[in-house]
C-alpha cells in the first residue's frame, strides 16, 4: 500500500490518504442522531423535506440501496468529499497555483470540523461542498462570474439550482453572487444581456422540487426556519463570541486562525485580487449571519461550514507564498498539528464509541454516551426476548423524540417491517410520511429514554394511542459501563388514524 501511494501524484496521495481515513472512522463511530433521522429521508423520497432540501435525501437514498447500514449510509459522503476536494485544488491551483492547490486540499482534509461535516457524516452539507466546489471550479474559469454565452448561463444555472436543492445556506450565496455582480459597471451592464436571465430560468427549473413541495405544504419549510429565528425574545451578547470560539476549536486550532488570517485583505503583492475579494464575498454572509444569530437561538456548529470551505482556496495560497524553510514559529505550528491531528481524532472516535475516557471525565461531560451503534442496540434488545418479539411483530414502531426511530430501524434492519414515527412536540418529517389511512388499525412499539439523573421519573406516554402494554426495559452498555436505557411499550390496535401534519 505505502509503495502504491509513493507512485500516486501529491494529490492524488492527498485524496487517497484522506478517504481511507475518513473509511476508519466511517467503520468506528456510532450513528449520530441527524443520521438516524435523515435515514427515513431515503426511505420516503420527495421532492423536498420540512427541515431540508432534498439533497442529503439523494445521499440517504443512495445509502439505503447500498444495504442501509450506518456505513452504507455514510459511503456517498465519502465518495462525494474526495471529489469535491479534487474540485477544489482544480480552482485553487487556476486562480494561486498548484502548490496552493494542494494546501488547500490538506487543510480540508486535516480539520475535524470540515471532514465530518463534508465527508464523514451523512448531513446536507456533504452534498452542498460538492457542489459548492464544482461552482468554485466554474467561478475559476469565469472571472466575471456573469454568463456571456447560452453554455454558460446553462452551467453557471445548473450548480445554482442543485445548491440550492442542498440546504437553505445557499439562499445567501445566491445574495452574495448577486452583490458581487452589482458590484462594478462592466458586471452591471453584463446584467442587462440576455444570458443572466437564461441562467436565471435553469436555475429555477433546476431548484423547482423545492418550491414545489413548499407549494405543496403551505410553505412549511420557510415558516418552520423563520419560526426557529423568533423564538426567543432577548438576544445573548455572549452568544456570538462563544459560538465563534467553538468554531475555532472544531476546526481545529491552527486551521481556524488561518481560515480568520484569510478573511483579512492580503498585501498588495498577493496575485489574482479579484479571486481574493469574490471568496470573501461569499464567504461573509455566511459567518455574519450565523454568528449574529446564535445570539437569538442555537445555531449548529455545521452552519459556518460553506463560509470555511470558501476561505480554503485563500488559505492554500497563504501556504503556499511563505518562504522556504518556514519561519520557526510558522514550522512549529505545522508540526504540532500534523503530531496532535491524527491522535486526537483516533482518541475523539474511540471514546465516542467505546468511551475510552469515561473513568476519567466527570459525569456530564461527554454526552456521545447516549448515541446507540446498532451492534450494541440489537443485543440490548435480543437480551429481553418480550421486547425483541414485540418489535419484530409490530406494524408501527415510535418515540418520544423524533431523533430516535433512526436508531432502531438501524439495529432491527430485517427483524422488522415496521413503519416509524414520533409522538413528540417537534416530530419533524415523521407527519409527511405517514399514510392516507394513518396507521388506522396498526399495532405497535413505542420507546423512550430514561432520563440517567433522574430513573425514578415517570415517562409521559402519548394517550392518542389508547391503552399501553409495558414491555419491559433494555440497558446498553458502553466501555463495559451503563450508557442508554430504553422504556418499551405496546399499543394497539389504533381505534383513529394518527392526523397529517398540521397547517403550519
Amino acid at each position: 500500500m505505502v509503495t502504491f501511494l509513493r507512485r500516486l501524484p501529491p494529490l492524488g496521495q492527498l485524496l487517497l490518504a484522506g478517504l481511507l481515513v475518513r473509511g476508519l472512522l466511517a467503520l468506528v463511530l456510532p450513528p449520530g442522531y441527524d443520521e438516524a433521522y435523515y435515514l427515513f429521508y431515503g426511505r420516503h423520497p420527495n421532492l423536498s423535506y420540512l427541515d431540508h432540501p432534498v439533497g442529503v435525501g439523494i445521499w440517504s437514498l443512495v445509502g439505503n440501496a447500498l444495504g442501509g447500514s450506518i456505513f452504507a449510509l455514510r459511503v456517498p459522503s465519502l465518495l462525494s468529499y474526495t471529489a469535491a476536494l479534487a474540485l477544489l485544488a482544480a480552482a485553487t491551483g487556476r486562480w494561486f497555483g498548484t502548490k496552493a492547490g494542494l494546501w488547500s486540499v490538506a487543510v480540508a482534509s486535516g480539520s475535524p470540523l470540515l471532514l465530518a461535516c463534508g465527508g464523514l457524516l451523512l448531513l446536507p452539507d456533504s452534498p452542498l461542498l460538492l457542489v459548492l466546489a464544482a461552482l468554485m471550479w466554474w467561478l475559476s474559469r469565469h472571472p466575471l462570474v456573469v454568463p456571456s454565452n447560452a453554455r454558460e448561463a446553462a452551467g453557471l444555472g445548473l450548480l445554482l439550482g442543485l445548491m440550492s436543492l442542498c440546504k437553505y445556506h445557499s439562499l445567501l450565496v445566491l445574495l452574495a453572487l448577486l452583490a458581487w455582480c452589482l458590484g462594478t459597471a462592466e458586471r452591471r451592464a453584463a446584467l442587462l444581456r440576455p444570458w443572466p436571465w437564461l441562467g436565471l430560468v435553469v436555475w429555477a427549473g433546476v431548484s423547482s422540487p423545492l418550491w414545489i413541495w413548499n407549494l405543496q405544504h403551505h410553505w412549511a419549510s420557510f415558516l418552520f426556519h423563520g419560526g426557529r429565528t423568533l423564538a426567543e425574545h432577548t438576544y445573548n451578547l455572549a452568544g456570538p463570541p462563544l459560538f465563534l470560539l467553538t468554531q475555532l476549536l472544531l476546526l481545529f486550532p491552527t486551521i481556524g486562525l488561518l481560515l480568520w488570517v484569510c478573511l483579512a485583505p492580503q498585501d498588495q503583492t498577493a496575485g489574482n485580487p479579484q479571486a481574493r475579494q469574490l471568496l470573501r464575498t461569499l464567504a461573509l454572509p455566511i459567518l455574519i449571519t450565523f454568528s449574529l444569530l446564535s445570539g437569538r437561538m442555537q445555531v449548529l456548529s455545521s452552519w459556518l461550514v460553506p463560509a470555511w470551505w470558501f476561505l480554503l482556496p485563500l488559505a492554500g495560497d497563504w501556504l503556499a507564498r511563505r518562504p522556504t524553510p518556514w519561519p520557526q514559529g510558522l514550522a512549529w505550528s505545522r508540526n504540532l498539528s500534523l503530531a496532535l491531528l491524527p491522535p486526537l481524532l483516533s482518541l475523539a472516535a474511540l471514546q465516542v464509541r467505546f468511551g475510552v475516557l469515561d473513568r476519567i471525565l466527570p459525569p456530564g461531560v461527554d454526552t456521545s454516551n447516549q448515541l446507540m451503534p446498532a451492534t450494541s442496540l440489537r443485543q440490548a434488545l435480543k437480551s429481553n426476548p418480550r421486547v425483541w418479539a414485540a418489535l419484530g411483530e409490530a406494524d408501527l414502531i415510535a418515540s418520544r423524540r423524533y431523533e430516535l426511530p433512526g436508531f432502531l430501524a438501524l439495529a432491527l434492519r430485517q427483524h422488522s417491517r415496521a413503519a416509524y414515527t414520533s409522538f413528540s412536540g417537534d416530530p419533524r418529517g415523521f407527519p409527511y410520511w405517514r399514510p392516507a389511512h394513518g396507521y388506522q388499525g396498526a399495532r405497535g412499539v413505542i420507546f423512550a429514554l430514561e432520563d440517567p439523573s433522574h430513573p425514578e421519573d415517570r415517562i409521559e406516554w402519548p394517550q392518542e394511542v389508547g391503552p399501553l402494554t409495558p414491555l419491559g426495559s433494555v440497558q446498553l452498555m458502553r466501555g463495559g459501563r451503563p450508557s442508554v436505557r430504553l422504556q418499551f411499550v405496546g399499543f394497539g390496535p389504533l381505534a383513529q388514524p394518527l392526523p397529517g401534519p398540521p397547517r403550519p
